[in-house]
């Protein structure tokens, strides 16, 4: 089945000639034979091989002002032992806990952040990845850090138990998944002495009680896996910056040279999981959204080495057409789906493939899934009998083809993660490494119909999956995700009639030859060298109604360009219905266009329609050969739309599942979202919105939409290959068509914020999804208008030295959750935030008192700051702000940006790079006690948003009234650790004694483990079980450190009262001892609060030609 056994490896030794480094003379070889390269690509490339035989790309992008890499290494969980179970994830976690030459386990970390960098890692069934950006500046350190991962890592011992609360955490955080249910469900339904049928995440019961029940020593099994498996014979790795060649390929020699080759360990003829035993079953899935979904899976054979022909790309290429006569728009015609997506998934070296139908469908197609099975296998019979189509290839090469001619370049990091994945594939010839993608090289006839036997009736199994199955019980189980499922098999009678030779669906066709690929790739700018870019559009027209902004591209010499439409409407978000038919609108004219229109998208031109708050977009990017052809196209659609009747029962269905869904978001998604319905003014709640889809009828939506732009104002923004005359007629286009009646610009409904009175606010919600075990926290701490752009200035490099520390104190040591994060957050209008997240299992309360004392530490963190330190962040973050943009879609949208939000300020990185090297450590340590210490600030503004799950204890209002923020945590942590019987008027008395007697007698005070276990053994006493001493030692537990926190008082400020002038009782609203305002109602809050107004424009606006 294995088709890469017929073609042999390419050639990767004969054209590798032997050569040394420049500075330090060390050993390796360069490829010297050719290499397929775009003509537009000004990067520059060095494929070499170390003498460990790790294969490495250097890439030296001279615009870059970032620097990336990326190690590959060829192993995953397809190695796991099967007592072990996420061992491979739990090896990457433990890699990032220090080594020989940087032994802090948050060096890597610090590092990169220091220089306003980014890194990640993940593992996968046959690969394991770890990457980085940074400053160019930092490079050398962070290629250094990160090599030492590899070549001398301490995997320490007391690390053990922290990284699998990590990989535990991080597990927790999917089990409500329904991709990762679904994908586990698939796994176990597959060969059982298959890797593919392992669990791949690991957690804690797994990993930890797994080795303890084998006999196994957890730590000693990871050195094993890392010893037989992490060879440098099985690593790739690719570097970009703006350096020279020579030295990214010196950095590259001498710091991954010592990585230790010990051969390729890893099996690789696996056979494929999904065998006969697997196939004709139809397999229902219970699902926690609420969704309808079918997807066949075909077993097919690895095809990795027929990359220059790839005859199941052909097969997709008709089955995954949505144009008319294709399945797609059949089954929308019947009311049976929404869309589908077709392609085949591989895991280079794995030996299998499998191809996958994927259909979004309705309730009604999901009863109906043995027709939707009709409708493809008669499609494919026509595929079938037509035969292999020379025409169908050339046109999908040519696409390929124009992409590879008019490659835009991309940013470092995206850089270097697409060639380690496509340099794993060992049939990828040297000189193809560039062009793997770039064309087909020959029409294989018997090969496309070789792969279209493999997608038959007797090879497929069908997934379906919803909440609820109609007269199906999903009975079974699988362990590790808890997905329910039943399994029953096709019947014998359906599956002859789908491989019968005269099965046929009326109302399908394949598609004709495509009549919109560009073929004019003509530059219309003269003026490409030697002139500096202009960094701005012109405005070209400006009248009652509308603003015509034009570039031309003059930096990157791209056929390219992009044209979108801003249409700014008084009634769009007027009332809930009105913004609900807005979307739905949208909605249903992007699906039609996406049928109609294809060819377009086939042709390289994408297009986008959808409804804001206060606009319509409309917008096209691509090749400009036919791109104000098609943009002509859809604003005829745009106002000519006539609402279907099937089509807008299911798109009405789809926003009921949407809103319905929302129920399931995770905790810190939710908290998210309140925020937004908090301080937004735009903002409908989704049951309002839900609630609203009853009333809308076919003639009530026609009506709103045939009177939507009766009074409008529009903004154009044109960028790329066109000339000013294009861009006037296509303006003269719009005004033709819109035809509205003005509205002055100064009458646009804009987007607002509320300015939040000073005071510490929070608002609770439990998590609606029962089976939810995590909760969230997060903390918005509101500094200065974002119109003031230093102080903006001073809280970007504010989050870089927040950032790193938060994630190193709440979830390295403390190990609160594995989504924990900090940022600053800058919108267009309002007060600029410091926003501080964290999910985890931990109670709210608890969790906000390691809020508190991290902010409470940091003070002191920036203080010792060095001013060397202090200068790296700003320098990196300089940096940031004055790499320029990478391509035209890149620098449209910068501008289109400005004009629609009407601040106009083009310059605007410029001058915050400007501003940023003018701020001082002193300044940013006074912008922190203005804003951020709740000790110094004269106004500390902030708002907390708890999601709590149900699985927890969870405080009532009465309880927050009565007791401390320090006695509800420590209340939560004694219940969950099963120490409940307590009340909590006694804790709140124990915690009371124990700070009373601490303040008399600090010296002679017990320590808190004495404190602990007195306060544990009065927890049993009172359900009446006794306490052992030996239990007081439990330091680690969460309730010792609410204990500590709560008698140290690092988690608390004291009161807050001071800072609201506001009795919010009289909205219902309620203080707690601690000075905080308690939400109940967070609308009769909002209409207590002033708001924020727009942001002026940087400039007056002032047309080049008159309107």
């Amino acid at each position: 089945m294995d088709f890469c056994k017929n073609y042999p490896l390419p050639d990767w030794t004969s054209g590798f000639e032997h050569r040394k480094t420049t500075a330090s003379q060390l050993p390796y070889e360069e490829y010297t034979g050719p290499m397929d390269k775009s003509a537009g690509d000004t990067n520059d490339y060095k494929l070499i091989r170390l003498p460990n035989n790790l294969v490495v790309m250097c890439v030296q992008d001279p615009a870059t002002e970032t620097a990336a890499a990326a190690l590959s290494v060829n192993v995953g969980s397809n190695m796991d032992p099967v007592e072990l179970q996420g061992l491979a994830h739990f090896l990457e976690h433990m890699l990032f806990m220090g080594t020989e030459k940087y032994p802090n386990e948050d060096e890597y970390k610090t590092y990169i952040s220091e220089h306003s960098g980014s890194y990640n890692a993940s593992t996968s069934f046959s690969r394991t990845r770890y990457h980085f950006g940074i400053a160019n500046d930092a490079f050398e350190g962070a290629l250094d850090r990160l090599s030492s991962f590899f070549t001398s890592p301490l995997f320490k011992k007391d690390c053990v138990d922290r990284e699998l609360c990590a990989v535990d955490s991080e597990y927790k955080g999917l089990l409500n998944s329904d991709f990762w249910r679904s994908h586990q469900i698939g796994c176990k339904l597959s060969d059982p002495d298959h890797p593919y049928s392992k669990f791949m995440v690991g957690n804690i019961e797994v990993l930890k009680q797994g080795a303890k029940d084998h006999g196994l020593d957890l730590y000693e099994e990871l050195l094993k896996f890392y010893n037989k498996y992490y060879s440098s014979d099985i690593m790739k790795l690719v570097i970009c910056g703006n350096h020279s060649l020579d030295q990214l390929v010196e950095w590259a020699v001498s710091k991954f040279s010592d990585i230790k080759s010990k051969g390729d360990n890893v099996q690789r003829d696996l056979g494929h999981p999904v065998n006969a035993e697997f196939l004709g079953k139809v397999i229902h899935i219970e699902t926690v959204d609420d969704m309808h979904t079918m997807s066949m899976h075909f077993p097919v054979p690895d095809t990795k080495a027929m990359y220059r022909s790839d005859p199941f790309d052909y097969i997709s290429h008709f089955l995954g057409y949505k144009g008319q006569g294709s399945i797609i728009a059949y089954l929308k015609q019947q009311g049976w789906a929404t869309s589908l997506s077709v392609g085949s998934d591989t895991a280079y070296n794995s030996g299998f493939c499998e191809f996958g139908i994927s259909i979004s469908a309705t309730p009604e197609g999901l009863e109906h899934y043995e027709d939707i099975l009709r409708s493809v296998f008669a499609y494919l019979r026509m595929l079938i009998s037509s035969g292999p189509q020379e025409w169908a290839q050339q046109e999908k090469s040519s696409m390929l083809k124009i992409g590879f001619d008019n490659r835009t370049k991309t940013r470092a990091l995206v850089c270097v993660l697409g060639y380690t994945h496509l340099i794993h594939n060992e049939y990828v010839a040297p000189e193809h490494v560039l062009s793997k993608d770039s064309a087909y090289e020959k029409f294989n006839y018997d090969d496309i119909l070789h792969c279209l036997s493999f997608i038959n009736p007797d090879n497929f199994r069908v997934f379906l999956c919803a909440a609820k199955h109609k007269s199906i019980e999903c009975s079974e189980v699988e362990p590790y995700f808890g997905g329910a499922y039943h399994v029953d098999s096709l019947s014998v009678d359906l599956i002859r009639e789908l491989a019968s030779d005269t099965i046929h669906v009326d109302g399908l066709s394949l598609p004709e030859r495509n009549l919109f690929i560009p073929d004019d790739f003509s530059i219309k700018s003269t003026n490409m060298l030697g002139v500096a870019a202009v960094l701005r559009p012109t405005l070209l027209k400006l009248n009652d109604n509308f603003e015509l902004w034009f570039k031309q591209d003059d930096q990157f010499n791209s056929p390219k360009g992009s044209i979108s439409l801003c249409i700014y409407v008084l009634t769009i978000n007027s009332s809930p219905q009105n913004r609900i038919m807005s979307e739905l609108y949208c909605d249903m004219l992007n699906s039609k266009l996406l049928e109609d229109l294809h060819n377009f998208i086939r042709a390289g031109q994408l297009f986008a329609v959808f409804a804001s708050s206060t606009y319509i977009d409309m917008g096209v990017v691509g090749y400009s050969n036919k791109l104000s052809d098609l943009f002509a196209i859809i604003l005829e659609r745009l106002k000519s739309f006539k609402v279907d009747n099937t089509q807008l029962s299911m798109h009405i269905a789809k926003y009921k599942q949407r809103y319905a869904n929302a129920a399931n978001d995770s905790p810190s998604q939710l908290c998210a979202v309140y925020e937004r319905y908090i301080t937004g003014t735009s903002e409908w709640h989704h049951q309002l919105l839900e609630s609203e889809l009853a009333k809308i009828t076919p003639a009530k939506l026609q009506a709103h939409i045939d009177s939507l732009f009766d009074v409008t104002y529009t903004k154009m923004c044109m960028v790329g290959n066109f000339d000013e005359a294009e861009a006037l007629k296509v303006s003269d286009d719009v005004q033709a068509v819109i035809k509205p009646t003005p509205n002055l610009g100064y009458n646009l409904s804009k987007p607002r914020s509320y300015d939040i009175e000073p005071g510490y606010y929070i608002y609770q919600m439990q998590v609606p999804n029962e089976d939810c075990v995590n909760s969230a926290v997060l903390s918005n701490i509101y500094c200065g208008p974002t119109t003031d752009k230093r102080e903006a200035a001073m809280l970007e490099i504010l989050e870089t030295l927040v950032h790193d520390g938060f994630f190193a104190q709440l979830r390295t040591k403390h190990q609160l959750g594995y989504k924990v994060s900090a940022s600053c957050e800058i919108f267009p209008v309002g007060r600029s935030e410091l926003a501080l997240r964290v999910e985890s299992e931990s109670n709210p309360m608890y969790v906000t008192l390691h809020i508190n004392k991290f902010i409470h530490d940091m003070q002191q963190r920036l203080l010792d700051m060095t001013d060397e330190q202090f200068n790296n962040r700003v320098q990196s973050l300089v940096m940031q702000y004055q790499e320029g943009v990478k391509n035209i879609s890149h620098e449209a949208g910068k501008y289109s940006f400005e004009v629609k939000t009407g601040t106009y300020n083009f310059g605007k990185n410029i001058a915050m790079a400007n501003l940023l090297q003018s701020i001082a450590k002193e300044e940013l340590l006074a912008f922190w006690n203005k804003y951020i210490n709740p000790s110094t600030a004269p106004a500390y503004t902030r708002i907390d948003v708890q999601t709590w799950s149900t699985k927890i204890w969870k405080p009532s209002v009465s309880d927050i009234k009565t007791y401390s923020a320090k006695t509800l945590a420590l209340y939560g942590c004694l219940h969950s650790e099963g120490n409940d019987a307590l009340d909590i008027g006694k804790v709140d008395e124990f915690i009371t004694a124990a700070i009373a007697t601490r303040k008399k007698q600090p010296e002679a005070s017990d320590s808190t483990d004495t404190l602990l276990a007195d306060l544990k053994s009065a927890s049993m006493s009172a359900s009446g079980a006794m306490y052992t001493a030996g239990e007081s030692a439990e330091r680690a537990t969460h309730t010792g450190t609410a204990l500590e926190l709560a008698i140290k008082g690092h988690g608390t400020f004291g009161n807050y009262a001071n800072v609201s002038h506001t009795n919010f009782a009289t909205i219902g609203m309620d203080k707690t001892p601690d000075g905080l305002w308690l939400m109940t109602d967070y609308r009769k809050f909002q209409a207590t609060q002033k708001m924020y107004g727009s942001e002026l424009p940087a400039e007056v606006l002032v047309p080049k030609y008159n309107s």
